[in-house]
């Protein structure tokens, strides 16, 4: 697909992703952003002497990617001059990570304690999302940071299950990584170390130090990023925002939510939001290129997608239930408590205690639900109307699983419900920052599903440690990834190829 069907320059933000890269090949490190430029003979030789189209704002990411990806573009360099091959030897380093990230996520949900034959289908799926496909044919950070948070994940898991302090070092070890790729992970960095801290035993001192050690390495390049920022900027979270007055100031988040289909774009955008119209460069096609060309994928590939997230919801929301019936019982007391959770466990032992959490929860997450179903926007047709109770249900489930992470002492449930509170926190930061952007230029920016992957690879393996806890047939698993497989071929087939045939010079 990188070398053969995606056009150069329609992946989203691909021009300013491989101008990014052709700066550190050149030798130039780190572009700053407000200097760095994308020209405009990035793609193709014009006869014409080098100018500039715009400020490069990808160089407000973090440059670990970059740096990855000059190195076959420098490679390149010295053979030819042909710009074909120079963009698609930069290409290689998404699709080889995808390939990684497939073996990340097997070894991850195998760690987990998923058995081979489902750990392998459950992997697959991942190359099975148009969206996912489509950004591994080009040059994006994503699916490297996508690959680095698998990682991150698989030692979390490991640590979680087996209180190795070797797996929570390295751990922070990939998060710091992903943290230095893109600041999107700085979210999970923090949802992993808090994890790591919660869950780490020993006495005091050991306790102390191994949380300053674990929190240290996490930050390592985050804090670097955030001190070139403040030196260059004075701003050390410093990011491209527009520079034209707010449209829309004084919009609510109330009204955002009621008359945006905000649920509704983010779901079809994390199957396939495929196309940027960056190939567009000649006369001719000029009038192709007036702004972003793109087309979603949202037929029945994704209404199958759709009913299988609905489903997996209502067997998640089913065993919430069930563990929270368990959970209200009186519970045994650890004599010599060796970390937070189980100082916390101690402390909530109490039958009354407990039930008046887990009371209290249920309460303010149905009250919520109900009244999200009657508050967000609804989209015309059954498929808008499922996914959006979908994922409000997800949050659900999300809110719901603090109970289950402060009470539990079975290390697997506490894996699927600390994926889903990290799920919904993000979720929320995201829906926030939407209503900045409509704020800004009273239209939806932002809503991007590939923001959700470095979260997915832990809600991976709550997924895989659900259908175990149900006993779903391998069988049945192996026809989802089947149809699944069909979906995204037939998504190219009959939606984006076409699409690229449009805007191909």
């Amino acid at each position: 697909m990188g070398f053969y069907v995606t056009p150069p320059g329609d992946i989203p933000d691909e021009s300013g992703h491989y101008a990014y890269v052709r700066d550190i090949a050149r030798g130039e490190f780190f572009p700053l952003m407000s200097q760095a430029r994308i020209p405009d003979n990035l793609w193709f030789d014009t006869g014409q002497p080098r100018g500039y189209l715009r400020d490069n704002y990808i160089t407000q990411h973090p440059p670990l990617y970059y740096l990855v990806a000059a190195v076959p573009l420098k490679v390149t360099q010295w053979f030819t001059t042909e710009r074909w091959y120079q963009i698609r030897a930069t290409r290689t380093v998404s699709a080889v990570s995808l390939g990684l990230l497939f073996l990340a996520l097997f070894w991850t949900l195998n760690d987990a304690g998923i058995g081979r034959s489902r750990a392998l289908l459950l992997a697959s799926t991942i190359g099975f999302i148009p969206m996912v496909s489509h950004l591994a044919s080009g040059i994006t950070n994503d699916i490297f940071l996508f690959l680095l948070c698998a990682l991150a994940t698989r030692h979390l898991v490991r640590f979680v299950k087996a209180q190795t302090l070797r797996d929570a070092y390295l751990c922070a070890l990939w998060l710091t990584l992903a943290g230095g790729t893109k600041m999107t992970a700085w979210v999970l960095i923090a949802g992993f170390v808090g994890i790591l801290v919660y869950e780490l035993r020993g006495s005091l001192k050991s306790w102390f130090l191994h949380a300053v050690g674990i929190t240290v390495t996490a930050l390592l390049l985050p804090i670097w990023w955030m001190v070139r920022n403040l030196v260059h900027f004075g701003n050390p979270l410093k990011v491209n925002l527009v520079n034209t007055p707010p449209k829309a100031l004084d919009y609510t988040l109330l009204e955002y939510v009621q008359n945006q289909p905000y649920f509704d774009w983010m779901l079809v955008h994390f199957y396939g939001l495929i196309g940027f119209s960056g190939y567009c460069q000649t006369p001719e096609l000029l009038n192709l290129c007036t702004g972003v060309r793109s087309t979603r994928i949202s037929s029945q590939p994704y209404e199958f997608m759709v009913v299988v997230l609905a489903v997996v919801t209502v067997m998640f929301l089913a065993h919430t239930l069930w563990r929270y019936r368990n959970l209200a019982l009186p519970a045994a007391g650890s004599s010599a408590p060796g970390s937070m959770r189980e100082w916390t466990q101690r402390g909530l032992q109490s039958g009354a205690l407990r039930t008046l959490l887990l009371g209290a929860l249920l309460a303010i997450g149905m009250s919520i639900f109900a009244l999200a179903e009657v508050v967000l926007h609804h989209e015309p047709g059954w498929v808008a109307e499922v996914a959006r109770t979908t994922m409000v249900a997800a949050g659900l489930v999300g809110l719901l699983g603090l109970g289950v992470v402060l009470l539990d002492p079975d290390a697997d449930e506490r894996l699927m419900y600390y994926a889903m509170a990290l799920f919904l926190g993000f979720g929320m930061m995201i829906l926030l920052q939407g209503l900045k952007a409509y704020q800004l230029l009273a239209e939806l920016r932002g809503v991007q599903g590939r923001y959700f992957y470095p979260f997915l690879p832990f809600m991976m393996v709550a997924l895989g440690l659900l259908l175990q806890r149900f006993r779903v047939p391998t069988v049945v698993v192996l026809w989802v990834v089947l149809i699944m497989a069909w979906g995204e071929l037939h998504a190219y087939v009959t939606q984006v190829i076409p699409f690229f045939e449009v805007i191909r010079i």
